[in-house]
């Protein structure tokens, strides 16, 4: 079974900023280049059905399946992330990291979990966790997860809507961004920065 350093739960906007900022940064830093990442998403994020016109940086009327197309193609330019088309149904906490099971039958292991499957609800067995009403709106079946600076408890993180965020391109792609600025952190004990070159 492979095991990866991080297992990303989700691969609409928030989990995808998080896989480009954790692929640059495990690219272009040493202490990292041993890092592995992979990002299990079943094509359902809301973002599909969206255009979006005031997302800096992406043309006004963009739809989402062309935002998310392009942040996929940015995460692949590195080469560091590994995509599964797959639903997950369970994960289970092991003695060293995280067995990961999809709705395919298969099973893959983590040492962390990053959580970004959007808002609508929790539905994956196995992990106990915080979960609240989503507090940025006025139907309440929607569900987020308790966290610290988007840390839930050890070696599990959450991002995007799920982390009770407005929903707004920038807002959850930020969340994404800083998260994965936060892993990077615990991973090298120092605060690294990614710029363009």
């Amino acid at each position: 079974m492979k095991k990866y350093d991080l297992a990303i739960i989700g691969g609409g906007i928030s989990g995808l900023s998080a896989a480009l900022i954790l692929s640059a940064g495990i690219k272009d830093n040493e202490s990292l280049k041993d890092k592995t990442i992979a990002i299990f998403d079943a094509g359902g994020s809301d973002a599909l059905k969206a255009k979006f016109f005031n997302a800096p940086g992406v043309k006004q009327g963009t739809s989402g399946k062309k935002a998310i197309k392009k942040l996929v193609e940015q995460v692949q330019s590195y080469g560091i992330a590994k995509f599964h088309d797959s639903r997950i149904s369970e994960i289970i906490k092991g003695e060293d990291g995280f067995i990961i099971k999809s709705k395919k039958d298969k099973e893959y292991s983590a040492t962390n979990l990053l959580l970004a499957t959007g808002f609508r609800s929790w539905d994956i067995k196995g992990l106990e966790l915080p979960i609240k009403p989503f507090t940025r709106t006025t139907n309440n079946s929607r569900v987020a997860i308790e966290h610290t600076d988007y840390k839930v408890s050890d070696n599990v993180f959450v991002c995007g809507l799920l982390a009770d965020v407005s929903s707004h391109y920038p807002i959850v792609a930020g969340t994404g961004a800083q998260v994965a600025i936060n892993i990077m952190h615990e991973w090298t004990g120092e605060w690294i920065v990614i710029h363009d070159k």
